[in-house]
């Protein structure tokens, strides 16, 4: 089966498709045509199921390739980018058109274009309304963080003004940063919801240098200062010798567990 999933910001499309591939032990592909590299849901679904087909915009061939072979694929389609962009590709495809909405529909393009609607978050309905009001003159601001490492303090900050409108409107705010610990932490916001608690990943704890793993974030909404969200963040970036002294004091620590527990 191979299913493109579609709706507004926020509304569970990747909630869904995890609840689809946990109850499901065949092979399974997710496919996420996402721009600028900015990879977050890929990456979230990566942790939680290793043996998941995971490919991007430029691996169609690839996709079609599993598709013969009989995997389920999931394709979830970003919601800042026009549905008709996507025909070319699924026209060629026999595919159940998903859409993943937090409140009735009301004649939305979201329920023209589906097959099938599911009833995703609904605690995220203001989010739709205000999509839906402002679709015109959407914003989206993306950015790649790889190799930084985050401080937390100036995180958590930066994450309370972002929501609460400091650099514009915000429907939709997600992210994945490494933090000084060595851990890599998922920051999730939806519009009309409660901010959601930052949580780790299920990734190794990296203590030297600086980590080759992904991280990066997504903002949609109207009116973003981007200039600003994106010198907020390099702010918040740590330097070199601060990196070096965080993990000179955390390999320290462990090895004096290490040797406690030998004792």
């Amino acid at each position: 089966m191979i299913f493109a999933i579609a709706g507004p910001p926020g509304a569970g499309k990747t909630y869904w498709i995890r609840e689809q591939i946990a109850q499901n032990p065949q092979p399974q592909c997710y496919f996420a045509p996402e721009i600028n590299g900015v990879c977050i849901d890929k990456t979230c679904l990566a942790t939680e199921f290793p043996h998941l087909h995971i490919l991007s915009r430029g691996q169609e061939a690839e996709l079609l390739t599993l598709i013969e072979s009989g995997v389920n694929v999931y394709i979830e389609l970003p919601c800042y980018l026009e549905l008709s962009n996507f025909e070319p590709l699924l026209n060629n495809l026999d595919c159940q058109r998903i859409a993943v909405l937090p409140a009735t529909p009301q004649n939305s393009e979201f329920e023209q274009w589906s097959d099938q609607i599911i009833n995703g978050n609904s605690a995220a309905a203001p989010s739709q309304e205000l999509w839906e009001s402002i679709s015109d003159d959407v914003q989206i601001h993306q950015g790649l963080l790889s190799g930084e490492i985050i401080d937390w303090a100036s995180l958590t900050v930066f994450w309370f003004e972002l929501i609460h409108g400091a650099y514009g409107q915000v429907i939709r705010a997600k992210g994945i940063f490494d933090i000084v610990s060595g851990e890599s932490i998922y920051g999730d916001f939806v519009f009309g919801t409660a901010n959601r608690e930052f949580v780790a990943l299920d990734l190794p704890i990296h203590t030297s240098g600086r980590p080759e793993r992904f991280s990066g974030f997504e903002i949609v909404g109207q009116g973003l200062d981007k200039q600003g969200i994106s010198q907020t963040l390099k702010d918040c970036c740590l330097p070199e010798s601060h990196i070096h002294y965080y993990q000179q004091q955390m390999q320290h620590d462990s090895l004096a567990r290490e040797t406690e527990v030998l004792v």
